[in-house]
């Protein structure tokens, strides 16, 4: 389960998610070109500076998802568990009840998701190498399309890292935040979708015209993507744009100032908005 609203997240610990990627990655060097950073953590790299005033605060997140081909492998002379063991990581079962990587930081934990394509199912979960990965369509998509990316920053031991990571690119990234939307109708999902597509670093148009290719191109995520814009995103008082705005700036209450009432409209509408630039690329 997601947070229900942005202030709900704590700054350390999505910090930390970002330390996590950072010492995982060197470890699994063997599989770098089998491995696809995907979920929250993607705008952080694909929405360029962030200097600049935005309409909505930098996306959060407190796990590190990592797409994984079906067929990843060094050949047996690595372990994949092994690397991520070797740095802290101990098999666990999220609330969900999928299996996942963790590591206990003081009070947090920082969990790894790792995360495969098994055409035909769109559920479960499957060995890959040695680990379990929860089944996910799109994700190969992601791998092939994946644009490289240097992330800096400090890893959970303090120490300075450089690391070049496949990130997904924002075309496979907007199919599977809209999936995720149409299945769990969660307020973060919809805010990250709408911040991407305003702040993408190549424009907004180049995002839309992504997400057309992912159609094109027969992304098993996209016929899900599709029914979530046709089902919850028609008005702003439709699922998504309410849901949105319900992450930020946060659940309306009594005796709200009317700046913040102003701005969770925007929001919505601004989902609104996005929504049909979206469908547009249907007929481009």
């Amino acid at each position: 389960m997601k947070n229900g609203s942005y202030t709900e997240y704590d700054s350390r610990q999505v910090g930390l998610t970002e330390s996590a990627l950072l010492t995982i990655w060197p470890n699994l060097e063997p599989w770098h070109e089998d491995l696809v950073l995907v979920g929250g953590l993607v705008p952080r790299y694909i929405c360029g500076d962030i200097s600049a005033p935005r309409l909505l605060p930098r996306p959060v997140t407190i796990d590190a998802d990592m797409g994984v081909a079906l067929g990843a492998s060094a050949g047996g002379m690595s372990s994949m568990q092994f690397a991520l063991l070797e740095k802290g990581f101990q098999k666990t079962t999220s609330p969900e009840g999928l299996i996942r990587y963790e590591q206990k930081i003081g009070d947090y934990s920082i969990p790894i998701d790792f995360l495969t394509d098994a055409p035909p199912n769109t559920r479960g979960s499957v060995i890959v190498d040695d680990i379990v990965a929860s089944v996910l369509p799109g994700i190969n998509r992601a791998l092939k399309t994946a644009r490289t990316m240097t992330v800096t920053g400090m890893d959970l031991a303090g120490k300075p890292q450089t690391a070049v990571v496949r990130v997904s690119e924002v075309g496979t990234f907007l199919a599977m935040k809209l999936r995720a939307f149409f299945d769990r109708e969660e307020g973060k999902d919809a805010f990250d979708i709408l911040y991407t597509l305003l702040n993408y670093d190549r424009g907004t148009n180049a995002a839309v015209a992504a997400f057309g290719e992912e159609l094109r191109a027969g992304n098993p995520a996209c016929p899900d993507a599709l029914r979530c814009l046709e089902k919850h995103f028609n008005s702003e008082t439709s699922l998504a744009p309410v849901k949105a705005a319900q992450f930020f700036p946060g659940p309306a209450k009594p005796n709200e100032l009317g700046d913040i009432r102003i701005q969770r409209l925007q929001i919505q509408q601004e989902m609104v908005n996005a929504a049909r630039l979206l469908q547009k690329a249907l007929t481009v």
